[in-house]
């Protein structure tokens, strides 16, 4: 069996960190072939911890428009494989290709040999108003990632998404998909069988989309995509759709913004689309072709945990909670009696081999420059370091230290960045001996305080707890209480041999030459606690009284809001963000979208604020 996966991860970052690792998310999808969209990764985000996990191989396609939107779209093809070299697995493709024009600058320096690698010309496509400029424009958004595993050429795709009034991005949109159409048409006239797999941003009928409206099917790009489908007389299987053609209510996508997924109100644009013939020496084409011989089902993943499912479908007085996971749900495909591929390697353009991943050959003048400046930061983090200081203000000298220290730490850190060495190391000061020094006066000072059977909290430390900022324990105190943390106060002035109750008891350093700058006691430290303790509570009832303050507005809001007329429950506000009523507010329905059958969804109620508003749009 060979099991392949496509998601719409919304942002491949956020689904690593949401599952703890790459390798976890791709096991948790367990196929062994996974195809991401809107992976929102750019080159310079490439990192071997969203890219590589071990027990996969990976191919990429970033963005590489210069319109400013910063990492958008992307698409991503993991592969699951025991071996990367001499393997006979479907899973490690033969050869691999990013974008679908074949002018990538890798494509054409690629050493691959394989058919759908080389880049035909533009006049043998057949494409004509369509010029090279316009090919890589549209192939410069990563949208696209294509891998050769020898019985089947997948496709990972991610479809522009565009409004109708747009209409520069509706014909990025129409030639993204005219291009693609010409590649798919050459490579089944070759005899390949083509796997369409990804978000095409494509409903094709009204039966994949909750309460279609009138005329929903003749939009130009679903009377495109069903003309590529078999009972339209095109070439391909829809795949889910083939599976189960009666089947309603199956979406794969939900907008997040009017809380769609509590009430299914969703659309299917994430497809598995296959053509070509089966792998069977047969004479028959009716029956005998790759979907009818080799898929055994197709199935959309509504069980698989794409986020917190607390705060997944949840609707909160018009206001979604914030997404933890991805707003596509994944489909999976499962293909039977697909036989094993000759020997063969990882193609070179895999993720591993890439300079971001695998990095950049070095000079050694810039290795060692990187080197120094690598030293005298660690210098500098060396003596601002706490541990080294040992947090001790007791000696008379300690303050013109300090201030060396500080200069010295200034220097460097202007020296790493770029800047001219201190003067002291200009003289040729060796840097080792310098920082020894530094670091064995303060030591010094460290060692003496050690001999005391006491740690002294530190001037910094004491201006800190006496500063009005309050600490979270603050807000768990009740208002006026005055309570010290005894084991607090007792780690903070004593070492942890020490046992013994030292409540109005003064601790005194056994050096005497310490003594004056050194003493200390329990009870300056309690007053000082009872000080903090004060003015967190301060805080906190500052703090009640705003939360209290805040919930008083509110429910003034909710008085003088209208009230929707399905449900007669306070509408929320919202405001036009374009058009000739930029900025008006007007009054929706708070609960979250759903069918028109559903009365317990949105009731469809709108109202104008009287006037115009200025207010900060929503």
């Amino acid at each position: 069996m060979v099991k392949i996966v496509t998601y719409n991860v919304n942002g491949l970052r956020p689904r690593v960190a949401q599952h703890g690792s790459l390798r976890r998310l791709l096991d948790a999808l367990d196929a062994d072939i996974i195809c991401f969209q809107e992976t929102k990764l750019s080159r310079q985000d490439l990192s071997a911890d969203v890219i590589m996990a071990e027990g996969y191989e990976a191919f990429v396609s970033c963005n590489r428009s210069s319109k400013g939107r910063g990492a958008y779209s992307g698409v991503a093809t993991f592969c699951r494989v025991t071996s990367s070299f001499s393997s006979q697995e479907v899973a490690l493709p033969v050869a691999a290709e990013e974008g679908f024009t074949g002018l990538q600058d890798y494509a054409k320096n690629s050493e691959t040999v394989g058919d759908f690698i080389i880049a035909m010309p533009v006049e043998e496509e057949g494409l004509g108003e369509i010029t090279r400029e316009d090919l890589l424009r549209v192939d410069n958004e990563g949208r696209c990632i294509i891998t050769d595993h020898g019985h089947f050429v997948l496709f990972n795709i991610y479809g522009p998404a565009v409004e109708e009034d747009d209409k520069e991005r509706v014909r990025f949109k129409l030639l993204f998909y005219k291009i693609l159409q010409k590649r798919w048409e050459h490579l089944l006239a070759l005899g390949k069988r083509v796997f369409v797999v990804g978000d095409l941003n494509i409903a094709p009928a009204s039966i994949d989309r909750c309460d279609a409206p009138p005329g929903f099917e003749k939009q130009m790009f679903r009377v495109w995509m069903r003309s590529m489908l078999r009972e339209h007389g095109g070439p391909f299987f829809d795949a889910f759709r083939s599976k189960h053609p009666e089947r309603t209510g199956a979406y794969t996508c939900f907008n997040q913004k009017i809380g769609a997924e509590e009430y299914n109100y969703g659309s299917r644009i994430d497809h598995i689309l296959i053509s070509g013939s089966c792998l069977h020496h047969c004479d028959s084409v009716e029956y005998h072709n790759i979907f009818c011989c080799h898929v055994e089902e197709c199935e959309i993943m509504n069980h698989f945990k794409r986020g917190n499912s607390e705060n997944l479908s949840k609707w909160k007085g018009g206001r979604s909670n914030k997404l933890e996971g991805s707003d596509h749900i994944p489909v999976y495909i499962l293909l039977k009696e697909i036989p094993e591929l000759p020997v063969h390697n990882i193609p070179p353009s895999a993720a591993r081999y890439l300079p971001e991943v695998r990095g950049r050959q070095q000079s050694i003048v810039s290795f060692l420059d990187k080197g120094k400046i690598y030293e005298l930061q660690n210098a500098a983090n060396l003596i601002q370091s706490g541990d080294i200081v040992g947090h001790s203000y007791c000696s008379d000298n300690m303050e013109n230290r300090t201030i060396a220290k500080e200069g010295l730490t200034t220097g460097i850190t202007q020296f790493a960045k770029g800047g001219n060495l201190p003067s002291l190391m200009r003289k040729g000061t060796d840097l080792d001996q310098l920082t020894n020094e530094c670091i064995i006066g303060i030591s010094h000072s460290s060692q003496r305080a050690s001999l005391s059977s006491t740690k002294f909290v530190p001037k910094k430390k004491i201006k800190s707890n006496l500063s009005s900022q309050p600490t979270i324990k603050s807000f768990f105190q009740r208002p006026g209480s005055k309570t010290v943390n005894a084991s607090t106060s007792t780690s903070t002035l004593v070492t942890p041999a020490e046992k013994v109750d030292l409540t109005n008891q003064t601790c005194v350093p056994n050096d005497d030459s310490l003594h004056e700058n050194m003493q200390c006691t329990t009870s300056a430290a309690e007053d000082q606690d009872n000080t903090n303790a004060s003015s967190c509570s301060l805080s906190a009832d500052k703090s009640n009284g705003a939360a209290l303050e805040w919930q008083r507005i509110q429910q003034k809001m909710k008085m003088t809001l209208p009230r929707c007329k399905g449900h007669r429950e306070p509408c929320i506000p919202r405001s036009v963000k374009k058009g000739p009523n930029i900025g008006r507010l007007f009054y929706v329905c708070a609960r979250a979208q759903g069918p028109a059958s559903n009365p317990e969804a949105n009731c469809g109620h709108f109202q104008w604020a009287p006037g115009k508003s200025k207010e900060k749009r929503q």
